[in-house]
């Protein structure tokens, strides 16, 4: 399985030499990285749906997260650039982040629940259907974290959100957290955009 992570024009050369170093974040410490697994975006009201069919169309997959992935480096006007690489047994498990929308909130809870594998753990052991029951708001974005134990259940994660209804859209995202360094000789190639 292949990874993404997005840099800026002027950390390019660094990359190559040194490879992607972890660093502090609002979500954490570590590396922000994209499975290159096909998601689609899903608009969030009927006026983005012709924008939403088109991109979905059109797009290649890192294509598709960089327009995720990269929205800080755009708005800073510079080149952006993705970092693709695999991660050895090493990196696993890691912390995966999904945000789920609260109409396929209950749908997904379903789907994660009838996942028959150990390699996926939503956070802290707790119980997402009851997490998304005890909701009481009527739309809202639910912040889940998993701890994935490997490739295969990183897969099986996104195939239950998938199915669920679930999309990518500017900020709701999929996205992995890593904690290790990504070294230049893991970088399989570099895509610009």
């Amino acid at each position: 399985m292949e990874f993404i992570h997005f840099i800026s024009k002027s950390t390019l050369d660094s990359i190559k030499n040194k490879g992607l170093q972890t660093e502090s974040h609002y979500q954490g410490f570590g590396i922000f990285i994209y499975p290159l697994i096909k998601i689609d975006l899903k608009a969030p009201n009927e006026e983005f749906v012709p924008e939403e069919r088109e991109m979905n169309s059109n797009l290649s997959i890192e294509e598709l997260w960089e327009g995720i992935g990269a929205l800080h480096i755009r708005q800073a006007n510079e080149k952006v650039f993705g970092v693709v690489f695999s991660l050895s047994s090493e990196f696993w498990p890691m912390e995966i982040n999904i945000d789920v929308r609260s109409h396929i909130s209950k749908q997904f809870a379903f789907e994660f629940d009838k996942l028959k594998t150990n390699d996926v753990f939503y956070q802290k052991n707790l119980n997402l259907t009851e997490v998304v029951e005890s909701i009481s708001a009527t739309k809202y974005t639910l912040e889940t974290k998993f701890k994935v134990i490997s490739e295969s259940g990183l897969r099986s994660l996104i195939e239950c959100y998938k199915k669920s209804g679930g999309g990518i859209w500017e900020a709701i995202s999929v996205y992995c957290l890593i904690t290790k360094n990504i070294e230049a000789n893991m970088i399989k190639r570099i895509v610009k955009f």
